[in-house]
C-alpha cells in the first residue's frame, strides 16, 4: 500500500512538473508574459521526483551495480557481497537521514523565492527518502543473511 502512494506520488509530481515546464514555455513564448513561479516550482519538484525514484529503484532493487564478481561466485560468498550492499546502503541511508534532518530544520523558516512555503518543504524529502531507503537496505541485509545460512559451505 504504502509502495502504490510513492509511486501515484511521484506519477503526480512528475506530472505536476512537466504542467510546470509547458506553462512556462506557453506563458513566455506565446503569451509574451513569464510565470514567476513555474520555474522554482519545477525544480523543487525534480528534486523529489528524484527522490521518490531513488525510492523506488531501491525497492525494485534495480539501481546499477556491478554484478559480474558476483554473478560468477559461490552462493556464501554472493550472499556476504549482497548483505556487503545492504550494509552500505543502510550506512549511507543514515547519514543522509541525520544530515537531511538537520537541513530540513535549519531551513524550515527560509522562504522559497516566489513559492508560498518554506525551504524545508524541499529538503524534507531527504531524511524521508533515507529513511524509506533504509527500511528496504534492511529487508535486503535480512534476505542476505537467510541465504548465507541456507547455502552450504
Amino acid at each position: 500500500m504504502i509502495s502504490r502512494a510513492i509511486d501515484a506520488l511521484a506519477v503526480a509530481l512528475f506530472t505536476a512538473m512537466f504542467a510546470c515546464v509547458i506553462a512556462q514555455v506557453f506563458f513566455r513564448y506565446f503569451l509574451g508574459s513569464p510565470l514567476t513561479w513555474s520555474d522554482e516550482l519545477g525544480r523543487y519538484l525534480l528534486v523529489w521526483c528524484s527522490f521518490l525514484g531513488w525510492i523506488i529503484a531501491a525497492r525494485r532493487r534495480s539501481h546499477l551495480g556491478v554484478s559480474m564478481f558476483a554473478e560468477r561466485a559461490r552462493p556464501r560468498l554472493r550472499a556476504l557481497l549482497a548483505l556487503f550492499a545492504a550494509l552500505s546502503a543502510m550506512a549511507f541511508a543514515a547519514v543522509l537521514v541525520w544530515y537531511g534532518t538537520r537541513i530540513a530544520l535549519r531551513n524550515a523558516d527560509v522562504e522559497t523565492v516566489a513559492l508560498f512555503f518554506g525551504m524545508g518543504v524541499v529538503y524534507a524529502i531527504v531524511p524521508l527518502a533515507a529513511f524509506a531507503v533504509g527500511l528496504h537496505a534492511l529487508a535486503d541485509a535480512r534476505t542476505a543473511v537467510r541465504a548465507f545460512t541456507a547455502a552450504r559451505p
